[in-house]
């Protein structure tokens, strides 16, 4: 273990700042409510939860049905868009 020596001044400006960024932290909205899987999911999960063939969510993208993302060889879809299909094609 190393010990490192510094001097009051610096360790007490460096505190401080800590607890403002502490501070700052708490008045940011949680992690969890801008967690990127609250609001996109990727395709395989997508069709596995529908119970439909990953192809039918690639026909519904071609049409332009349905909005897309691609990161790498993954694509993933915004669930709110999903619910918004999902909702259109319900029968009255």
């Amino acid at each position: 273990m190393d010990i490192v020596g510094i001097e009051r001044e610096s360790f007490d400006s460096f505190k401080q700042k800590l607890e403002r960024l502490a501070e700052l932290s708490k008045n940011q909205p949680s992690t969890e409510s801008l967690s990127i899987e609250q609001e996109w999911i990727e395709g395989k999960e997508l069709a596995c939860s529908l119970n439909v063939k990953p192809r039918y969510l690639q026909s519904l993208r071609e049409r332009g049905k349905l909005a897309f993302s691609t990161i790498g060889k993954k694509i993933y879809y915004r669930i709110n868009d999903v619910k918004a299909l999902i909702e259109k094609g319900k029968p009255k």
